[in-house]
């Protein structure tokens, strides 16, 4: 026994799990450059690996007895693991010649696809929570036992070995799009956030952001606001993000005066805003790409707008609430041109990302060359890091199939779903369901895939959300008319916005961690926030030309409208708005701000009249105010 249990103790340490998390790593650098192999190798290389990785990281820690029985627990899931992924890559040629749904499948296979299905499950259970295990098991379910179900839910049902079929040996199943995204690109781009971290960079993007705004009125929550838009496009990731610049900002914005609950709510949606941020913008837009089927640039490139427009809001919040407190600016001895001069090279590696990506080449590609320039940069601009390169080169390689769990498993479920779906029917009921009950009314089409995008977002990744909503409702906003991109962004934002969204906000929950202030009041303050973030959407889908569908001029009106409203609607939420405006007018404002969502003359006319005019009287206002203090603190003039 006593030999069992230091087998196990050895085996779950660091060093054979970071053996096998650098060796991940190095297999996707090497696919990037010479072309990855066929999907039946690729993909379960990447899967087996990456459970594997993820049993012995996210452990149970238990004592004596209860401590091997989990070993030996994780020990089986991690034999089931790469048995199943281990068959199809062994197999891969026999697989691509078999007649889907026409030969039998053997014991092995069932026994092998069996095995990865419940050890994906398990794996999502343990790194995500209970939400998406269930949601993945309970389209398995449905799948055998849908012909019990009512219209429109009912189907014919479907035997426990075609299931399996379809999830294991096809492209529709664990294998389909998500997946593939995933360990095509995705695992790059979470490579190079890494070798970011693990070099210190992210301190230049907080003073990158601290020389750019620090001077300003409410300096601290700007730079908190640039600073996780910077690395947050990176990352990918808004708890992560939260993590990473929060443990710099949050303190500096509860020096500056703000209060701490505030300080948290800024970076939250901040670092939420981030994945809507180009040129990277996390996992999911990847997997737009491919849905929509459109190069990612052109998705990059509808997004700046939307992404500009979130960040002025909250930008905007932050000045009104620095104002409305009193907060003076603070002096900063960070200015540009030293913080680019020092390390401005850091910079070179995204201008390579978005240059390799206009040259036409795959984003595999552009990930790859962007971390070769970023290598490059620092070990020729930072002696310190020549000095432990290979240590910094280990720990980067070691840290991105940590980080990379929750999204492949994510990805994983979300390919049962869409598996279900498709071998089902349901997405072609769904749409008519969601469109017979929006009848000709797109607000309310657009309204109900949102509750259903944040209610699936909450506690789970973006990129599961996103998936999920993107088989079952997009298609009924397409056939309302509105373009794909417009519709699948929208989709995107209703599913990254849960992550400041009570009652589970992962990413308010992270940055109330950092504050150290209460989750659920901090989530709230969040919400606020980033409210603006729940009408971008609207925009863009009443008026596309937001995102340059459309004609320049379009593109130029409709940002210049959405930014007016942006600012009106910090200004409502905040009560101040060029002074202190009470309730009457807060009302106004925000009125206006909605008004300007549906891009139509009258409407915006409309809008624009009222949040001028409320500008108006509270500008007259503030210098009345400000007359009257002048004129008392003036010194009385007496005749001799």
């Amino acid at each position: 026994m006593k030999q069992i249990s230091k087998f196990l103790q050895d085996f779950s340490g660091a060093r054979i799990v970071s053996v096998l998390a650098v060796g991940l790593s190095a297999y996707h650098l090497v696919t990037a450059y010479f072309g990855t192999p066929i999907a039946e190798i690729h993909l379960s290389v990447h899967l087996g690996l990456a459970l594997t990785i993820l049993f012995w990281v996210h452990r149970q820690e238990a004592q004596g007895a209860r401590r091997i029985i989990f070993a030996m627990r994780d020990l089986a899931l991690t034999a089931m693991a790469l048995a199943g992924s281990g068959y199809l890559a062994l197999n891969a040629a026999e697989i691509q010649q078999r007649m889907l749904y026409f030969d039998p499948l053997t014991t092995g296979q069932m026994a092998f696809g069996g095995m990865l299905i419940v050890a994906v499950l398990e794996a999502a259970r343990r790194v995500v929570g209970w939400p998406l295990f269930a949601l993945g098991a309970g389209f398995l379910v449905y799948a055998v036992f849908g012909n019990l179900l009512p219209y429109p839910f009912w189907h014919r049902g479907f035997s426990v070995q075609s299931v399996i079929e379809a999830t294991y040996l096809t492209h529709d199943g664990l294998w389909t799009t998500p997946l593939r995204v995933t360990a095509t690109y995705v695992f790059l781009f979470i490579l190079f956030g890494s070798f970011l971290v693990a070099s210190g960079a992210g301190t230049f993007f907080t003073d990158l952001a601290r020389a750019l705004a620090g001077r300003f009125t409410g300096g601290a929550a700007k730079t908190a606001v640039l600073s996780s838009a910077l690395m947050g496009t990176l990352s990918g990731s808004s708890a992560a993000n939260v993590v990473v610049t929060g443990s710099f900002t949050i303190p500096a914005m509860q020096r500056a005066g703000y209060r701490p609950r505030f300080a948290a709510g800024v970076e939250a949606v901040a670092s939420s805003g981030g994945q809507f941020m180009p040129p990277i913008m996390g996992s999911a837009a990847f997997i737009m790409a491919e849905f929509i089927g459109v190069p990612y640039l052109q998705i990059a490139a509808a997004a700046i707008a939307p992404a500009l427009l979130y960040f002025l809001s909250v930008i905007a919040m932050v000045d009104f609430e620095a104002r409305r407190l009193g907060l003076k600016p603070q002096r900063t001895s960070e200015t540009l041109l030293p913080v680019l001069l020092s390390r401005g090279y850091l910079l070179l590696p995204v201008v390579v990302l978005v240059g390799v990506l206009m040259a036409g080449y795959t984003p595999a590609r552009a990930a790859f060359y962007s971390l070769v320039a970023l290598v490059v940069m620092q070990v020729a601009f930072d002696p310190a890091l020549r000095r432990r390169f290979v240590p910094y080169v280990v720990e980067a390689m070691d840290q991105a199939p940590r980080l990379i769990g929750q999204v492949t498993v994510a990805s994983a479920i979300g390919g049962i779903i869409v598996g279900v779906v498709t071998q089902t029917g349901l997405g072609l009921r769904m749409s008519s369901i969601v469109l017979s009950i929006a009848q000709d009314h797109l607000w309310l089409l657009l309204i109900l895939t949102m509750v259903s995008g944040i209610i699936l977002g909450m506690g789970m990744p973006t990129p599961a959300a996103y998936v999920i909503l993107a088989v079952l409702l997009a298609p009924g906003m397409v056939e309302f008319g509105v373009p794909p991109i417009a519709a699948h962004l929208f989709v995107l934002y209703c599913a990254g916005i849960s992550a400041i969204t009570p009652p589970v906000a992962m990413a308010s929950y992270a940055a109330a961690a950092v504050a150290n202030t209460d989750p659920w009041r901090t989530s709230v303050t969040a919400f606020r926030l980033g409210l603006c973030s729940f009408i971008i959407p609207y925009m863009f889908v009443y008026g596309p030309g937001l995102l340059g569908l459309g004609s320049s001029a379009d593109l130029i009106y409709g940002t210049l409208a959405a930014a007016l409203g942006a600012v009106a609607l910090a200004g409502a939420l905040i009560g101040w708005f060029f002074g202190p405006i009470r309730l009457l007018m807060r009302a106004l404002l925000f009125a206006g701000a909605l008004l300007l969502i549906q891009h139509q003359a009258l409407t915006d006319l409309a809008g624009a009249a009222m949040v001028l005019s409320v500008a108006a009287v509270a500008w007259m206002n503030e210098r009345r105010t400000s007359d009257t203090a002048k004129g008392r603190a003036s010194p009385s003039i007496t005749r001799d």
